[in-house]
């Protein structure tokens, strides 16, 4: 009967055969492993190679095709370069100045360079370079305007024989006459200034100055009676004492130079009814302007202010 057969006993591996086989299995799952990854590192590297390589042949090729249709092609050569230096250099010194001329590839000009090297020149006030297809090249110079010479102080000498009195246009920036000129020897002249502190092309930084070309430009706009000043003294730095006459001085505050011409003219128109001449006049107060001629024996005002707003009612 079944319930009465004898088992067989079972027989099992050894221990040590046991652990052997759990080793073959990890040390083969590992390997594995290891084979799957170095694939993978495989094919990524190989990916990267061919996407380096397709850029690099796509770099060359676009290279290549840029040079042969743009760069080496004669039809985009510069044949045309048209100058306009206003007066401030020769059409030669803009070239050699700029490294531009005929022959070159339009397309290879560094026309910001070009412009830098231009706007370096203190009598230049804004340079453009610019290109215009297939082969012509423009330059365009805006040259500043001197509107009045600066010098350190009034020595009687005329400024345009002072070394070291310079030029400055309407905002100020210091220049050098290019030569003789007789346009710029009738310049006025504004004294006080430092010109020792700045370099030419720098703007002076002064308000007093500003202050003097402000009034000299309107007071040369001025008619009936005209108001001819020919020089400015910024010395004291809190006003402007101007002049036309060597025997006359005016002097203004800083602020508000319509107004204080409006007042100039009323005196002068005033006194052009009389034989007198002014000798000082301050415009700075609102009323009442002090003013002294040069026949009076004394440094005494007259009330003439009074007199040119009675007028002026």
């Amino acid at each position: 009967m079944g319930i009465f057969r004898q088992r067989k006993p079972v027989r099992r591996r050894p221990a040590r055969k046991r652990r052997r086989e759990h080793l073959l299995e990890v040390t083969a799952t590992a390997e594995t492993e290891r084979r799957r990854r170095n694939q993978k590192i495989f094919l990524y590297a190989a990916e990267a190679l061919l996407l380096v390589g397709l850029v690099a042949f796509t770099w060359f090729g676009i290279r290549a095709l840029v040079n042969i249709l743009i760069l080496e092609n004669d039809q985009h050569r510069v044949r045309v370069v048209e100058v306009n230096t206003d007066g401030v250099m020769s059409r030669e010194e803009a070239l050699e100045k700029t490294g531009l001329r005929e022959g070159l590839n339009i397309f290879s000009l560094n026309l910001d360079s070009a412009q830098r090297a231009l706007a370096s020149i203190p009598e230049i006030k804004e340079a453009r370079v610019e290109r215009i297809l297939p082969d012509t090249v423009t330059i365009a110079i805006e040259a500043r305007r001197p509107v009045a010479w600066v010098a350190p102080r009034d020595t009687g000498v005329d400024p345009s024989a002072m070394e070291t009195a310079g030029l400055v246009d309407k905002d100020g920036v210091m220049m050098k006459p290019s030569g003789p000129d007789s346009s710029i020897t009738r310049l006025p002249v504004v004294y006080g200034v430092p010109t020792e502190q700045w370099r030419l092309g720098d703007r002076i930084d002064l308000p007093e100055l500003h202050a003097a070309l402000d009034l000299l430009f309107r007071a040369g706009e001025r008619t009936n009676p005209e108001i001819p000043l020919r020089a400015a003294d910024i010395t004291k730095g809190w006003c402007v004492v101007a002049w036309g006459d060597p025997q006359t001085r005016y002097t203004f505050g800083l602020e508000e130079i319509p107004a204080q011409l409006d007042r100039l003219q009323m005196v002068l128109l005033h006194v052009g009814q009389t034989s007198r001449k002014i000798a000082t006049a301050n415009l700075m107060p609102e009323r009442n302007t002090p003013v002294t001629f040069q026949d009076d024996p004394a440094p005494a005002a007259e009330p003439v202010a009074r007199k040119a707003q009675a007028v002026k009612r």
